[in-house]
Order: structure tokens, then C-alpha cells, then sequence
């Protein structure tokens, strides 16, 4: 721009180029020496601007605005170098002096609203972005820009206002068109909004104007995901996660991606590459712990639940997982701390409180167990695993018709799930209920057939019930289950002596009667059962002396912890007694069961284990 004799405009490029701002003319006989040196310096400053010279500009304006502080359009100018400097705090300053010396100005509103919007002040920039778009419609002024649009749309973003910010976004893409990254911005607005296919068609269009913009993969993955096309949200994410170097937003959300597929173990791998690449990555420690978790590798996932509550200790979830994984490890009263501190984040999770519920119940704090439950039934009555689980805590308070009511509110509730049957079933085996019981049972080994535990216990009532028959066939069943558990071979050895003691019996009265002949086969059959019974307590003689290798013990406990946190109990309680029965000095297994028996209502056998336990520990 021209400039004259006297400071007639601001030619300086504000940041919108939104023309020049002019003063009240002057001939330059009127000028003051002051205003005479303030245009001087202003013409310098405007072409130290042109030559890219900001730094020299800077200090050529503040001259001026020293000079001249009444002059509105110096402050102007101070204040759009300022912003192209990136100094947003010293350019509001300058430019709300503008906007104050001269209000109405469309150029001073333009660029006080992009100064708060980079300013990290949103609120404040869209009055003056509003101002802006208001004098250029009423007074005729410069069209506003493609840059006014996409400034104004993220402040409008900023603030919550979704649809509004789409609306100047696509209004920017009329005046510049399309470009990865703007219509990256547009399918992001549209994802907040919940309008998931227009996002998707967005962060298409995004890949196809540059298929090596990352940040669209992602946002694509992600929308894919939601809309569970996970093998499309795969498809998406893979060349970002396997392109070096690597980029750890694409690794995580890769890894999501496989979670959601039900692919664990690969998920855990990316999201430890996430990060190797960024220590720090939020969300990436919380969802490496809940894929080590759902494994079953809770002690593994213990460190990085830690190390997700400390990047966000108000993350209800972190918390809650945290405490689950340290009460399925034995360290209950450790949970507690967690457990409370999600409560006071979420009053209304009935989560929280189930778990804490089963805290209380493996440190015995039956009583507060009981109201954790209830805390949770009020909030979710149709929960079948927490009415079970108040039905052990009422068991152990020996409560047994309350719980015999929940236990059978559970089985009617899900009448799928294998527990609440099998413990109903002890319940009412140790009630001396064994007709009852027997029923209970033979729902329970029905439901899961390869449940070796279930049908010894099944096997043993059915002894005490006098079925001798029906107990063996029980026994016969769980033996093969349980190789390696010399329980049900001594229960059946049992059995078949009773048996055996029966058909001696029935031999005197067959030789009383004088029938020699039945009298003689009842006698072999109790020979062969006698021989059958000497053979079945050799085997669990020395299956209970018999020791294998530690790494054989430390498989079966895995896989009872992995049983453990899909709430198959009495399958974890098989896998935990197989574990004992590797190495009985390892007192891991023995500390797992116990906490099986608490959650099966079997308080005198959890305190066994736990002695047993605490013993191990002591000798070593």
C-alpha cells in the first residue's frame, strides 16, 4: 500500500488481511514532531513487515504506539505482529486498545477474536468473531476469508458448539476446498456429534486426497470401530501402526481395535509399542492393564492400573480395575482404598460396589459385605452374580435362609450359570437337605458337564444319601476330570467298600436261604470290588505323596486366575487343587483356593487353604 505524508493506514498484513485501517487525514503542517516521528517509525515498521523482518516490525510499532498511543491503528499493527509472532497474551492487549480507540472496526475484531482464540480463551474470541462477521455483512466491508472461518470454527468447537463449528468449517472449504486435514476437522465435528456415517464419509474423503495423512487412519479406525466393523477399523489402522517410525496414537488405536476384536494378546503387544513410543500416552496404560486383565494376568496388570490412576486419578474405571485385580490376588485390604475412591467418583456404578462387596467378603467383613451388596441390588436388582454373591455373605453369617432366598434369586435370574446351583447345592448338603442338594447339584454338573469338582462334591452327598450307585457313577465321572486329585479315588474306594460290605450281606442271607450259588457270585462281586477299592487308595496314596515341577503348578494357577475372573469358580477351584497337588509348598495356590471356597460359601475350607498358606510363607 501507498503510504503518504502523514500515518494515513495500517498496511502492515494484519493476520486476515482485512484492509487498511485509516485515520482522520492530516495535512503535515498540523503534525506534531511526535506524530511526525510515529509515522516515521510506522512506515519502518510496515516495511521491516514486508521484508519478513517481525522482530524489527515489533519494535517499529511499539515506537509508534509510544509516540502516538491515542492512534488506534498502531496499536492494531503492534498487535497483528504480536499474533504473527505467536505471542497471543501481548496482541490482545494491543488490540482490545484498538478495539477501545476505535470500537466498530471490522479488521480490529478479526484479529482480537483470532488473538483469544489462540490465546486459549475461546468464550471470549467468539463475541469479537461474532462482531466481525456482523460489521462485514451491515457495513460492506472486505468477504471474510477462508482463515476467519476455520478460527472461528475451532473456537466454536472449543466451547461445545459442535454444529455451529461445522457449519463455519464447511464454509471454509467452499472458499479454499478440500483438504485432508480440514476435512479431517469436519469428520471429527461430525464423530462428537454422533453422526457417525456422514464422519466416516469425511475421513474418506480426507484418505483420498492424501492416503498418507495419519491422523485421518485414526479418526477413520476409530469411527469403523464404533460402528463394529472391526475388520474395516483393522483394515483402516495397520498401515499407520506397521509404518516406521512408529506412530504411537495409531499403535494404540490398533490396538483397541484387536481388544474389541477379542484378540488380547495381540492388543497388549501394540499397546506396549504405544508405550515404548510415548511412556506417557493417556489411556494407553489403562488399556494394556484391562487386556492383561481379561487374560487372567492380574498380577501383571496390577503396575500399569497404577500407573493409569496416577496420569488420571479421577478415572473411575482405573480405579474400580485396579481394586478387582488386587482382591482376585489376595491383597483385598489393599483394594479397599481404590474401591472407595471410585464410589466417591461414581455413587451410581452398582459395580463398585459389588467388588467392594467381595473385598469385604475375602477380609471377612461379612457385615459390610452384606450392605456393599444391597448398595449395588439398589441400583441393579436383576444382577444375577451379586444376588449370589449376598447369598454368600449370608452364608457366612449363617443366614441361610436369606441365603438360600438370593442363591435361588440367582439361578432364577440366569438359570445358565453353573455357581449358584453348586452352591446351593453345598449349602444344603452341609443343612443335611441331601435330597434337595442332590437336586441343586445335578443342575450344576448338567450346566457344565467337564466339571470334575462338581460331581466329586455331587458323588459325595449322594454317599451321604445313602445312593451308592448313583454316587459311584458321580465319582466314576469326576475321576478322569481330576487326574490329579487323589479326593475323588478315596470317596470312591469308600463307596465300593460300603458296597462291598452290602454284597457280603446279601451273601449270608443267599447262604442262609440255601442258594450257594448266588452266594458265591455275590462273594466274587465283593472280591472284585474290594480289588477295585485297594487299587483306588494306592492311586490316591500316592497322587497325595506325589510332587511334580513348579512350572507345572504355575500353569495350573494361570489357568485358575484366568477361570477365576470369568466367574467359573468351580472350574478355577479344579485348576487351583491341581496346582497344590504339583507343588504342595507353594503357597500361591493354597491362598487362590481359599479365596474360591469364600466366593463358593465353603468358610471352613478357605480357612484351611489360608492357614495353609500363611504356614508356607512363614517356612520359607
Amino acid at each position: 500500500m501507498r503510504l503518504g505524508g502523514t500515518l494515513i493506514g495500517v498496511a502492515c498484513g494484519l493476520w486476515l488481511g482485512s484492509g487498511a485501517a485509516r485515520l482522520p487525514s492530516q495535512t503535515a503542517g498540523e503534525q506534531s514532531p511526535a506524530l511526525k516521528q510515529a509515522d516515521a517509525a510506522f512506515r519502518s515498521g510496515f516495511a521491516a513487515q514486508q521484508a519478513g523482518n517481525l522482530e524489527l516490525a515489533r519494535a517499529k510499532f511499539e515506537e509508534a504506539v509510544k509516540l502516538a498511543p491515542q492512534i488506534a491503528e498502531g496499536h492494531e499493527a503492534l498487535g497483528a505482529v504480536e499474533l504473527r509472532l505467536g505471542k497471543a497474551g501481548e496482541a490482545i492487549r494491543e488490540l482490545e486498545t484498538a478495539n477501545q480507540l476505535k470500537p466498530n472496526n471490522e479488521g480490529s475484531e478479526e484479529n482480537l477474536a483470532v488473538a483469544y482464540a489462540r490465546g486459549a480463551q475461546p468464550g471470549k474470541a467468539i463475541p469479537h468473531f461474532e462482531a466481525a462477521e456482523r460489521l462485514s455483512q451491515t457495513q460492506g466491508a472486505s468477504p471474510l476469508n477462508a482463515g476467519f472461518r476455520e478460527e472461528y470454527g475451532r473456537a466454536l468447537a472449543a466451547v461445545g458448539k459442535m454444529q455451529a463449528a461445522l457449519d463455519q468449517l464447511k464454509a471454509e472449504e467452499v472458499l479454499s476446498g478440500r483438504r485432508a486435514d480440514l476435512d479431517d476437522e469436519i469428520g471429527s465435528l461430525y464423530a462428537q456429534l454422533g453422526e457417525w456415517d456422514d464422519a466416516r464419509g469425511a475421513f474418506e474423503q480426507s484418505l483420498a486426497e492424501d492416503g498418507t495423512y495419519v491422523r485421518a487412519r485414526i479418526h477413520l479406525g476409530v469411527v469403523l470401530r464404533q460402528q463394529n466393523d472391526l475388520s474395516g477399523a483393522l483394515a483402516a489402522l495397520e498401515p499407520a501402526a506397521k509404518a516406521a517410525p512408529p506412530n504411537a496414537d495409531a499403535l494404540l488405536e490398533y490396538g483397541r481395535a484387536l481388544a474389541a476384536a477379542g484378540k488380547d494378546e495381540d492388543a497388549s503387544a501394540e499397546f506396549q509399542s504405544a508405550l515404548k513410543v510415548d511412556p506417557n500416552l493417556p489411556g494407553a496404560a489403562l488399556d494394556l492393564a484391562m487386556a492383561l486383565q481379561r487374560m487372567g494376568r492380574q498380577q501383571d496388570a496390577i503396575p500399569w492400573f497404577q500407573q493409569a490412576v496416577k496420569q488420571d486419578p479421577h478415572n473411575a474405571t482405573a480405579l474400580v480395575n485396579l481394586g478387582l485385580a488386587l482382591t482376585l490376588t489376595g491383597q483385598a485390604k489393599d483394594a479397599l482404598d481404590d474401591f472407595r475412591q471410585a464410589i466417591a467418583l461414581d455413587q451410581k456404578n452398582p459395580a463398585v460396589y459389588k467388588n467392594l462387596g467381595v473385598a469385604h467378603v475375602q477380609l471377612s467383613a461379612f457385615d459390610e459385605a452384606i450392605g456393599d451388596f444391597e448398595k449395588a441390588l439398589a441400583l441393579d436388582a436383576n444382577d444375577p452374580q451379586t444376588h449370589y454373591d449376598l447369598g454368600l455373605a449370608y452364608k457366612f453369617k449363617d443366614r441361610f435362609s436369606d441365603a438360600i432366598t438370593e442363591l435361588t434369586r440367582a439361578e432364577t435370574l440366569d438359570p445358565t450359570l453353573q455357581d449358584p446351583p453348586y452352591t446351593l447345592g453345598i449349602l444344603l448338603m452341609q443343612m443335611g437337605r441331601l435330597d434337595e442338594a442332590v437336586t441343586e447339584l445335578k443342575k450344576a454338573v448338567a450346566l457344565r458337564p467337564e466339571n470334575g469338582d462338581a460331581w466329586a462334591i455331587l458323588g459325595s452327598t449322594l454317599k451321604q444319601d445313602g445312593k451308592l450307585s448313583e454316587a459311584a457313577d458321580a465319582l466314576r465321572k469326576a475321576i478322569p476330570l481330576l487326574p490329579g486329585q487323589p479326593g475323588p479315588r478315596v470317596t470312591l474306594a469308600g463307596v465300593l467298600a460300603e458296597q462291598a460290605a452290602e454284597l457280603n450281606t446279601q451273601a449270608d442271607a443267599a447262604e442262609s436261604g440255601g442258594d450257594a450259588q448266588k452266594a458265591a457270585m455275590l462273594r466274587n462281586q465283593k472280591k472284585e470290588l474290594l480289588g477295585e477299592v485297594a487299587e483306588l487308595r494306592r492311586e490316591g496314596a500316592e497322587l497325595a505323596r506325589g510332587a511334580v515341577n513348579r512350572q507345572r503348578a504355575n500353569f495350573a494357577l494361570n489357568a485358575g486366575n484366568q477361570l477365576m475372573l470369568r466367574g467359573q469358580i468351580a472350574d478355577a477351584i479344579a485348576r487351583y487343587q491341581e496346582s497344590v497337588a504339583a507343588d504342595p509348598t507353594f503357597a500361591d495356590p493354597h491362598r487362590q483356593l481359599a479365596i474360591a471356597y469364600e466366593r463358593q460359601g465353603r468358610a471352613q475350607d478357605a480357612a484351611v487353604e489360608r492357614a495353609k498358606a500363611g504356614e508356607l510363607k512363614t517356612m520359607k
